[in-house]
């Protein structure tokens, strides 16, 4: 009995899947691809059924942490567009660890805001947050900030110190993916990470490039002649 507790405990505390730097992906090849992406794509960083594992991992932790630490009605706020997938399949899961544990549950409400800082494939380090003056209703409330990505840390920084004027109890955030920076130090780091992945550009799994590739499941990496087709002209911004 013991040995099975010691098993729980460690699966409950465990790192995010860290991909290393030296990792070359898995080829085009092997997936099944939309046809309009296929001469764009570069390879696979993560297969969508490795992605949907992760967050049911994820949803087991966060159901664990909450409902022992925070019994109360949890706010999920979902950052549109990119975090959308990965709100939807992380509720829904945790929805189910609500159906199939009967000594507690952790109930829900949920909220939805749209931040922008990317222009093509860089951080503009200016955030544009939407939606945010009908939240009100987060005083004294436990949020969780539910995102796609942290890259350099400054959307989530901004976005925390927006969310802190309504003055909720409680702040945490889960990421599916945070950036080892080859320029500078990530200043933000979320409660709850799925996977920490090389300093790329990534899209898929409602990840975009100028709005392209919120279609494609997998964790994509372009190839340079994509990044240049989807390319927003300078002087259209």
């Amino acid at each position: 009995m013991a040995e099975t507790k010691n098993l729980t405990e460690y699966y409950i505390q465990a790192d995010p899947i860290i991909i290393p730097d030296s990792f070359e992906g898995y080829p085009l090849r092997y997936f099944n691809l939309p046809l309009h992406y296929r001469d764009d794509l570069n390879y696979v960083l993560i297969p969508y059924g490795l992605v949907q594992d992760r967050i049911e991992a994820l949803a087991s932790r966060i159901f664990h942490d909450l409902t022992i630490n925070i019994p109360e009605q949890l706010i999920c706020i979902c950052v549109l567009k990119g975090g959308y997938r990965f709100f939807s399949d992380l509720i829904s899961k945790i929805q189910n660890e609500n159906r199939l544990q009967n000594n507690r549950s952790l109930p829900m409400s949920l909220e939805f805001i749209r931040t922008r800082s990317y222009i093509n494939d860089y951080s503009s380090n200016q955030l544009e947050i939407i939606g945010l003056s009908d939240l009100n209703n987060l005083k004294n409330r436990n949020l969780l900030i539910i995102e796609d990505i942290i890259d350099t840390g400054i959307t989530m920084v901004a976005l925390k110190e927006q969310l802190e004027k309504f003055q909720p109890k409680t702040i945490q955030v889960v990421s599916l993916f945070t950036k080892r920076r080859k320029d500078k130090q990530c200043i933000f780091k979320p409660d709850y990470c799925g996977f920490e992945i090389p300093d790329h550009f990534i899209v898929g799994y409602a990840l975009d490039y100028n709005e392209y590739f919120r279609d494609l499941e997998h964790i994509c990496i372009l190839k340079e002649s994509g990044v240049a087709k989807y390319k927003i002209n300078d002087n259209n911004i």
